[in-house]
């Protein structure tokens, strides 16, 4: 186990690669083991403990990443056009959004409100 974690650590350090959603990754394990592992204790009182402490650790975290999503996080104006954010690196890069596709069907489609 601790040699995947070194692995993955140092592929948060590869261009273009968040080492904030490894992290995320790593401590969310963390937590979702604390749900699993009370199966293995042999006490009751400390299965249903370590149980309940997983799950409330699991849903507070949760509703607090929403949290801090929602009004802390701003999406930086460079990447608000995904396929120039691409083309700045690459310069063959060839964009195949689905953007105008999607507003030709949606156009075609009758969402008049008939």
């Amino acid at each position: 186990v601790l040699c995947s974690v070194v692995l993955v650590g140092l592929m948060s350090f590869i261009p273009f690669v968040d080492w904030a959603a490894h992290l995320g990754g790593l401590l969310g394990g963390l937590v979702v083991g604390f749900v699993i592992f009370p199966c293995w204790i042999r006490s009751w009182f400390w299965r249903v403990g370590w149980c309940i402490f997983g799950l409330f650790i699991t849903i507070l975290s949760f509703f607090l990443c929403l949290q801090y999503m929602y009004t802390m996080v701003e999406a930086s104006d460079e990447l608000r056009d995904v396929c120039g954010y691409y083309q700045q690196f690459f310069q063959d890069y060839e964009c195949h959004c689905m953007v105008e596709e999607y507003n030709f069907q949606w156009n075609n489609n009758g969402d008049s409100g008939d």
